[in-house]
């Protein structure tokens, strides 16, 4: 799941638990490497970060194994494959989900990023720097930057303008490499086809929210 589907599904009124929510995303993200919070801390923002981060991971274990996942990434293989060029459909058709997903939700809660930023933004950055240092992350000084970038660009809200779903999904296939110049056919099929996306995963919402329960 994309960031604010974590925030959704799992917020607290701890910004630190709230935070670990999204942890192992940003630290994949910002240094490259995977977090492993199976210590034991004496502080309460750490327990928080390593209890939000171990739900994190246990929601994408669900999440990947749900009845929603699979429907849903078939709806926009179904949607799509026979018509597009672009290469890698089913990374795409994954991708697009979890970001429409957050689109969705903010659609239905209209409040919700707003909220979300809000909460990153009263953690103190070097604590989570100390936290990521004692878990033993190999690369922690690379996190303060990314999260500060992160925090400050508010991008999710872009979500809510179908042709910067576009520019996302081509910003996603240069960052992993995905060697592909987008074309404007492209940008118009998927244009075109988010409406029936989003209203299909809309009907689907209260489904996942079952599925998602720890």
């Amino acid at each position: 799941m994309n960031f604010l589907s974590h925030y959704f599904f799992y917020k607290t009124q701890d910004p630190y638990y709230n935070t670990g929510l999204i942890l192992p995303d940003l630290v994949k993200n910002y240094c490259n490497s995977h977090i492993k919070p199976n210590g034991k801390y004496n502080r309460p923002a750490f327990i928080a970060l390593a209890q939000g981060s171990l739900t994190h991971l246990e929601c994408d274990r669900k999440f990947h194994n749900s009845a929603f996942f699979k429907s849903s990434t078939q709806f926009l293989s179904d949607t799509f494959d026979a018509e597009c060029q672009w290469p890698r459909k089913w990374f795409l058709n994954h991708l697009l989900m979890e970001i429409l997903l957050d689109r969705v939700l903010m659609d239905e809660n209209k409040e919700l990023c707003s909220q979300f930023y809000n909460d990153l933004s009263r953690v103190n950055i070097e604590e989570i720097g100390v936290f990521l240092k004692m878990i033993g992350l190999p690369n922690p000084q690379n996190f303060q930057i990314g999260f500060e970038r992160f925090v400050n660009s508010k991008f999710i809200f872009e979500y809510q303008h179908n042709e910067k779903i576009c520019f996302a999904l081509n910003r996603v296939y240069q960052k992993v490499g995905i060697d592909y110049e987008w074309t404007n056919e492209d940008n118009i099929l998927i244009q075109k086809k988010l409406p029936e996306i989003i209203e299909f995963l809309k009907g689907k919402l209260d489904d996942l929210a079952i599925e998602l329960k720890i």
